[in-house]
């Protein structure tokens, strides 16, 4: 056994950006299923929740933007995972 082998921290990286894009998406995606049946009774309440009205201004952006950060970590955690493991 040469030398320690150290964990690639893209890894950990990955983890909460994936859990923020899971959020935002979810989010997301509810707020247009509300704005999709705006005209029923229940859908109104949560039409002008501040979250709802951000999304609808910033959503796609920020779905992008951690889509953007989500695919720089994966090409990241893949490219170096030989050198965070290798026994050099």
């Amino acid at each position: 056994m040469s030398g320690k082998q150290w964990k690639n921290p893209f890894y950990a990286l990955l983890i909460p950006a994936g859990a923020a894009f899971c959020i935002t998406a979810v989010a997301y995606g509810f707020m247009a299923f509300q704005m999709v049946n705006a005209g029923r009774a229940g859908a109104a309440k949560f039409a002008d929740h501040p979250l709802f009205v951000w999304l609808n201004s910033h959503g796609t952006t920020l779905i992008l933007i951690e889509l953007a950060v989500l695919a720089v970590l994966t090409v990241g955690a893949i490219g170096t995972d030989n050198w965070w493991t290798s026994d050099d």
